[in-house]
């Protein structure tokens, strides 16, 4: 950018920051929104449950008897998950 004055460099900047808010604009606006999160999509998965996550009670990582909902079929997928089954 030697031999620019100021407001030719300023535009220049300009523009490239444009075309990158662009572009980060149309690769975000691909990803598909969350649809529909009811229960009929999810499943209790137990095991991954982090400290402090949900409704802030659980102390250690990864206890056993705390369950989150993840998608079905996808809670066996990650190491430690187990699928909630409830007990009638």
């Amino acid at each position: 950018m030697q031999g620019m004055n100021n407001n030719t460099k300023a535009l220049v900047i300009s523009v490239l920051a444009l075309g990158m808010l662009a572009i980060t604009s149309i690769s975000s606006a691909k990803e598909p929104p969350i649809k529909n999160t009811s229960e009929e999509t999810m499943e209790k998965c137990m095991g991954l449950v982090k400290a402090g996550m949900g409704d802030g009670k659980v102390t250690i990582d990864g206890k056993v008897e705390e369950w989150i909902f993840v998608p079905i079929s996808s809670c066996s997928k990650f190491i430690g998950g187990r699928v909630y089954i409830e007990k009638k």
